[in-house]
């Protein structure tokens, strides 16, 4: 054999023994690393006790901020099974109890403040499969490990790297190289108003047991890291099975329906979110107000617009305040080429959900880029010619957000806005509470003649009056303590 050849073979070998050594660490690390986080028998599971901070995003006078909870409860788990029974306790001292049942690939899960099982989907069962990172690996490296086929495997100096895609999620497990243990796990998931998120779980402070190690801190990392949680593992014990839940029961079905108020207001009522959309035709051009949770509903507002007026383009588009149930939709608004109302407090938050990547579900605006148009409302602005509507920013007087805005028409002595009235809809009208008072202060100071005020949530369900008489609001202010 000359030396060529020989130098051929000996590099196909080369190659052939990395592949082999490729192959055989692919899994290693991974099994390693469920060898240390121990394995219970078939009666019995690792039961944890935690405590936690959770930071949502909430209905907050501004964006970004957050409701915080302090949580605490027990979960239990081994390679078949996550059974987690918290409770959390809102700034008023709320107690809301959560149950989550995950054993053998099936989910029983009771949400906090529920009294009945969600309907068990697919989204639902990836979505709390995912979670059980919030407290511990062990349920996704065993998922790992029972999919290790489908896994794709790198490696950096200190790290490997394992990624599997659950549905469309794709999933990263980082295993420290120097003890086979978990540093951090992360998925890019698709959120209705930010797109493209990321949520990275940070393990650390490990304690060692006679039988298992487990991670006493966890650092969970929202919404590409604009909201932070932490969650504390207290004790642990070997524990016998648990159940704690049954079957939930079936979702019900939802509707939608456009009403005409008059020969240029119409109101669009969606049952599935509780919201009511309005919709105004104004010379040659369309406003929209409102549109709830995501883009999907604002496609459903802006075909229902079309049947409304064909010929007519929605120029504009505005939200009364920056809660999801009223600008969730606005990215189908954008790609419709609107020119979106806004404060100055809300303008940056309305960039950053137009700009945000949606490429895990992509929506009309994903699909076809348009740039974003936005009119910031400094104190008021009126539009129209024949019919007027006048939008007015009333701020800190809502006693709800700070870039609270109302919407009036004149001629009719219509007053339009989101969430501010709470009249019975049986019964004795009772003292109004803050939001009904900066309502009517409002009014008052701003000289408006208002003979009916329309709400655009709730819809339904709350036991409350949406189209409201003038004459009730001010009852309920000149009401007594």
């Amino acid at each position: 054999m000359n030396k060529k050849n020989m130098k051929s073979k000996t590099t196909q070998l080369l190659i052939l023994l990395t592949i082999v050594l490729q192959s055989c660490s692919k899994t290693n690390y991974l099994e390693n690393s469920i060898l240390l986080y121990g394995e219970s028998d078939d009666k019995s599971l690792v039961r944890f006790n935690f405590k936690e901070q959770l930071n949502n995003l909430g209905h907050l006078a501004e964006p970004w901020a957050t409701n915080t909870y302090n949580g605490k409860g027990s979960f239990w788990v081994d390679k078949n099974t996550f059974q987690k029974q918290d409770s959390l306790i809102n700034s008023r001292g709320s107690v809301y109890v959560s149950k989550t049942d995950i054993t053998n690939n099936m989910l029983l899960y009771l949400d906090y403040g529920d009294k009945e099982l969600l309907p068990v989907t697919e989204e639902l069962y990836i979505e709390k499969l995912i979670n059980t990172a919030r407290y511990t690996p062990i349920t996704l490296l065993y998922h790992f490990k029972n999919n290790k086929k489908n896994i794709e495997f790198s490696s950096t100096d200190k790290q490997v790297i394992y990624t599997l895609n659950i549905d469309e999620y794709p999933i990263q497990l980082f295993i420290n190289k120097s003890n086979n243990l978990v540093d951090k796990i992360t998925y890019l998931s698709d959120d209705e108003l930010y797109g493209d998120i990321t949520t990275s779980f940070m393990y650390s402070s490990y304690i060692k047991s006679e039988f298992y190690i487990y991670p006493a801190h966890i650092k969970i990392e929202k919404i590409n890291g604009k909201v932070i949680d932490i969650v504390e593992i207290l004790t642990s014990t070997i524990d016998n099975q648990v159940k704690l839940l049954e079957k939930p029961k079936e979702k019900e079905v939802t509707k939608i329906k456009t009403i005409k108020y008059n020969d240029y207001i119409h109101f669009i009522d969606l049952e599935h979110t509780n919201d009511r959309v309005m919709v105004v035709e104004l010379d040659d051009y369309i406003l929209v107000a409102e549109a709830p949770i995501n883009s999907k509903n604002g496609e459903l507002i802006i075909s229902e617009v079309k049947k409304i007026a064909p010929s007519k383009p929605i120029k504009y588009f505005v939200f009364g305040h920056h809660h999801p149930h009223y600008l969730g939709g606005l990215r189908a608004f954008v790609h419709k080429e609107a020119t979106i109302l806004c404060t100055d407090i809300s303008k940056n938050y309305v960039e950053y959900i137009a700009e945000a990547p949606h490429t895990l579900t992509p929506d009309s605006l994903q699909l076809e880029k348009k740039k974003l148009k936005t009119q910031v409302i400094t104190d008021s602005l009126v539009l129209g010619t024949n019919k007027k509507m006048e939008i007015y920013f009333i701020g800190n007087k809502s006693a709800h957000t700070k870039d609270y805005l109302i919407y009036y028409f004149p001629s009719d002595k219509l007053l339009f806005q989101d969430d501010l009235c709470w009249i019975p809809n049986e019964g004795a009208i009772t003292k109004a509470g803050n939001r009904q008072l900066g309502l009517y202060n409002a009014i008052i100071e701003l000289n408006l003649n208002v003979e009916t005020i329309i709400q655009s949530w709730p819809v339904k369900n709350h036991k409350v009056k949406t189209v409201i008489p003038f004459t009730d609001l001010e009852k309920s202010i000149l009401i007594e303590k």
